[in-house]
């Protein structure tokens, strides 16, 4: 039987804990719900019950450099675990009220609901200009920067670097976090610290109309802010206003994605978008634990966590918690009674809550309602990070609802990204006149390639195939490769080659197969133009379905090629 500790190792310690930690959390909570964990030098709290005791119990405060100094004698060497330290996150009161104080007027949600024109254009624009890409790196980055960026006063030209700047400082909030990814969060505090010393020192000879130059008229006029305050609260306003919520919309893309009659229902019920921000944090936050130190013995879940022992409250788990939410790892907006824990709880409420809740609201009405959202692969690759889990990049095509979404110009060199592109846009769109479909059955009538399929099949082929053109030197397809393709020669000349072998060549009327492609698996030959040369190409996958459904055809695809190259 698989030990609390094991699971909880793998959670905090392994790569593929922190991509995947849903499985692990339903393990632990079975196994032991209020764990103490070795891995994680202090007890992990998986219920939802308790994960709310413990964030709300004012007997559970920060104490950031007791529960540092349980951790490592050394931590104080590390620039960014110093600077985690400072910030608003790990304070407690009276200091943290203190500071909470100067900065909280600008994120109520009368305060917030003034950016709504700012937070629109932006969303227009963005989506806008998209087409097709990484959402993470187009959309889901710039939006909240943008606006996190006007509010604080960074100039809009400083914004692009702090994207990879971000994800380095992130491993400071991390319990298993390796060496090499605390030094890269050393230089990154180093780094955003100077940016932001340098910049309030040039907001106090030109001061603006910003947060920051508000920050630092109160500490002019004796308000008690130093320089390092004003600093530390800066740079954590800045972090924390754009890295969770550009992770929430890869997230949020991401959930709607694999539970796609969501989307419908939201265009179907409107009065959805109610539960919309709290179900997407709810089944797919980014913050996944926060720290507590216990400041007295303090009975939780039946067990009793004694005093100077740190307390991590798995907000993933607890979000997931069956006992809690049936159906928990289900996205679903008719869920009533929704009460993520994932903006914190007590005097650590987020600050930042109602500025996320409208981005977020915002971005997706605006998505659901006048785009149609296409997953570009089928693999989600998630950051290797626990504490502020994200996807690394979501690449996807947003096509205006009814429209199909422009496509950037056919690249020189290699194009296949591009081919694969246009590929999805023929099966998607309406087929071509009948009687271009009817001219272009005919000729694949008359190749023994195809001499297996029925005229209705044939017209089936026929219907998404559109032309294209290569030169001497192009790649058609590679060895080893997937394509979406297979190439009917209508004008030119190709070779193909076998591990770099020379064995045909094929040229006008004839078929740009090979074996790979009718037996469904990945190229078995490389197809090179020898010339200029024109084709016209057919949907690899409605050839697949052709050949699932008449065997017979399949069979004499097979042996026209195995006969081609003497198999």
């Amino acid at each position: 039987m698989t030990s609390p500790e094991a699971v909880a190792h793998q959670l905090i310690r392994t790569p593929e804990g922190h991509r995947n930690p849903y499985p692990l959390y339903h393990q632990l909570r079975e196994l032991a719900p209020v764990h103490r964990s070795e891995a994680a030098k202090g007890w992990l709290v998986t219920r939802y019950d308790d994960c709310r005791t413990v964030m709300r119990d004012p007997r559970f405060q920060k104490l950031y450099d007791e529960a540092m100094d349980a951790r490592s004698r050394h931590w104080r060497e590390r620039p960014a675990l110093r600077w985690a330290g400072e910030t608003l996150l790990n304070l407690d009161a009276p200091l943290h009220t203190r500071l909470r104080r100067h900065v909280f007027t600008w994120f109520t949600r009368g305060s917030v609901e003034q950016l709504r024109p700012t937070v629109e254009a932006m969303v227009d624009q963005l989506l806008g200009e998209f087409g097709e890409g990484d959402l993470m790196q187009q959309v889901a980055f710039r939006l909240p920067i943008g606006v996190i960026g006007e509010l604080l006063g960074v100039p809009a030209e400083d914004l692009p670097a702090f994207r990879d700047l971000t994800l380095r400082l992130t491993a400071a909030f991390e319990l298993g976090a390796t060496r090499e990814q605390l030094d890269e969060a050393d230089a990154a505090a180093d780094e955003m610290t100077s940016y932001f010393d340098a910049l309030i020192g040039g907001k106090r000879a030109r001061p603006g109309d910003d947060l920051i130059s508000r920050l630092i008229g109160a500490a002019d006029e004796g308000d008690g802010l130093t320089d390092r305050e004003i600093s530390a609260l800066a740079t954590l306003l800045f972090f924390a206003g754009f890295e969770t919520t550009t992770n929430m919309i890869g997230h949020g893309v991401l959930a709607f994605l694999d539970f796609p009659d969501q989307v419908e229902l939201l265009r179907a019920q409107p009065e959805l978008w109610k539960s919309f921000t709290a179900e997407i944090l709810r089944h797919s936050g980014t913050v996944q634990l926060i720290s507590r130190f216990a400041v007295e013995d303090v009975e939780v879940g039946g067990v009793t966590i004694p005093a100077g022992e740190s307390v991590y409250p798995l907000i993933g788990a607890g979000n997931r918690d069956p006992a809690r939410y049936v159906d928990p790892d289900r996205f679903d907006l008719t869920r009533t009674d929704i009460h993520p824990l994932s903006f914190g709880g007590g005097v650590h409420h987020c600050l930042g809550a109602s500025l996320a809740d409208m981005e977020l609201e915002i971005l997706f009405r605006r998505l659901i309602e006048e785009y149609d959202v296409t997953e570009l692969g089928e693999l989600h690759h998630y950051r290797d990070r626990l504490s502020l889990q994200a996807p690394a990049e979501v690449p996807i095509r947003l096509s205006v609802r009814g429209t199909a979404a422009p496509l950037a110009s056919r690249p020189t060199g290699d194009d296949s990204a591009w081919r694969a592109s246009y590929r999805r846009r023929a099966e998607e769109t309406a087929p071509p006149d009948p009687q271009v479909v009817a001219l272009r059955r005919t000729l694949l009538e008359r190749l023994p390639f195809f001499a297996g399929c029925a005229p209705d099949e044939l017209e089936v082929l026929a219907a998404t195939s559109y032309d294209l053109a290569f030169e001497a030197g192009d790649r058609l397809i590679v060895q080893g490769a997937e394509s979406l393709d297979c190439y009917v020669i209508v004008e030119g000349e190709a070779e193909v080659t076998i591990d770099g072998v020379p064995v045909r060549t094929v040229g006008a009327d004839d078929i740009v197969g090979e074996i790979g492609l009718v037996e469904h698996r990945t190229r078995t030959a490389t197809v090179t133009a020898s010339g200029h040369l024109i084709v016209f190409a057919i949907s690899a996958e409605r050839l697949g379905q052709v050949t699932a459904a008449n065997p017979a055809a399949a069979d004499h695809m097979q042996k026209v090629l195995y006969d081609r190259y003497g198999v």
